[in-house]
């Protein structure tokens, strides 16, 4: 008596192939592929959301490696992509979720307001910015910048 095969085509009119019910290794797959499907996606749901550690972890990563670094910018500028560009960067949490706002600019510096959907947590990122020329005569143009960031927990 001739085994059957795992796989056959499906009988519901398509060219398909599907799992064979007859053979062992078939029922198997049947019962075993949604479990795994199953525990796949979950652990695409659990990583893509922000912890409270990750986020701690990826903010003063993010603010460590702002600090002291030479940026092309402007004094009146919007720093908020360089500053999700650094958290992101940072290799900790799933990177996507960042929702990081301008808080305010003033004479000491900018503040940020880093925070996810995922956590009840805020960071507030402060940059002070120093020009790399400073007799140059265009203040408000983008030039090099030497950045300080600091970085404490809570809303700015």
């Amino acid at each position: 008596m001739p085994e059957e095969p795992v796989f056959v085509r499906s009988g519901w009119g398509t060219n398909r192939y599907v799992y064979n019910h007859r053979n062992p290794a078939g029922i198997a797959l049947i019962f075993i592929t949604p479990i795994v499907t199953i525990g796949v996606m979950i652990g695409f749901q659990s990583s893509s959301q922000w912890s409270e550690g990750e986020l701690r972890t990826a903010v003063r990563k993010g603010t460590e490696r702002l600090n002291g670094s030479t940026q092309y910018v402007s004094p009146d500028m919007n720093l908020g992509i360089l500053i999700r560009d650094a958290v992101q960067d940072s290799g900790t949490g799933p990177g996507l979720g960042l929702d990081v706002a301008r808080a305010a600019v003033d004479n000491d510096g900018h503040r940020y307001t880093v925070s996810t959907e995922d956590t009840d947590t805020r960071y507030c990122i402060r940059i002070t910015m120093t020009r790399v020329h400073p007799n140059s005569r265009f203040l408000l143009l983008r030039q090099d910048h030497h950045l300080a960031a600091t970085t404490r927990e809570g809303p700015c």
